[in-house]
């Protein structure tokens, strides 16, 4: 299956369950449950999106896995709450998701867009035990969509720093996958996992996969590199390298 197929049956098909914004069923016969979220803007032809269809398919049979393109989705972006005060941010007026973004934009979603989805990620992260995160490289930093859906997951960790709550995330393992024509990818996903354990996920240094084109800085991209990472998957160093990434994780 390649990576225009996978984004027609795969991620589309699975979207209207997070659509609905359902609580989880239980994992059939104990498998670990994996949400793999992507987040570039980029669905058409993106490298990253190629690896993560190379880990749905390794996973499948052995985990759970539901697949989130959150450019499909309408996330409002952060009203930066916590700069107001602390408590403003996951404060228990703000709805079922404690979240004034959201609580907002269901009472006036003329103002916001739309109706906020990020409860379509907040649902997934209760659910699963491991979160995939996906995303390109965007000027030696990880995307613009990811950004939007760290800050806006600042009232899952503030119900523990500031209202002492269990913190939602906490033990849930989290890697991420980044890919890009050049520049930093490896920084990328290294910064990624210190915000993944900031927030209380089990994010281990090595729980991760980055790949770029060229470390030449002046190679301008001269067209999609979907085919390139779909050739390097093939290779003997990449699948050792995804294998022993989900290995460790599962474990």
């Amino acid at each position: 299956m390649n990576i225009r197929q996978f984004i027609e049956t795969t991620r589309l098909a699975t979207l209207p369950y997070f659509r609905g914004l359902l609580k989880f069923s239980e994992s059939k016969d104990s498998k670990k449950k994996v949400v793999i979220i992507g987040t570039t803007s980029n669905s058409r032809d993106s490298s990253s999106w190629v690896v993560l269809d190379f880990i749905h398919q390794l996973l499948k049979n052995d985990c759970d896995v539901k697949v989130i393109d959150a450019n499909e989705l309408h996330i409002v972006k952060n009203l930066s709450c916590y700069s107001s005060k602390g408590k403003d941010c996951a404060h228990p007026d703000s709805g079922p998701y404690r979240c004034w973004a959201h609580h907002h934009s269901l009472e006036e979603p003329e103002k916001y867009g739309g109706k906020d989805e990020m409860p379509i990620i907040y649902d997934a992260l209760e659910w699963a035990d491991i979160v995939i995160w996906g995303t390109s490289t965007r000027w030696g930093s990880h995307s613009a969509i990811l950004q939007n859906i760290i800050e806006r997951m600042n009232t899952l960790e503030n119900r523990n720093t500031v209202y002492g709550e269990k913190n939602p995330l906490s033990g849930k393992r989290a890697a991420t996958i980044a890919t890009g024509q050049h520049w930093k990818t490896d920084s990328v996903v290294e910064h990624l996992q210190t915000v993944w354990n900031l927030y209380g996920f089990n994010a281990e240094p090595e729980w991760v996969f980055s790949w770029q084109k060229t470390q030449d800085m002046n190679k301008e991209q001269v067209g999609p590199n979907d085919k390139e990472v779909e050739k390097f998957l093939k290779s003997k160093e990449a699948v050792i390298a995804v294998k022993s990434l989900l290995s460790k994780m599962l474990k």
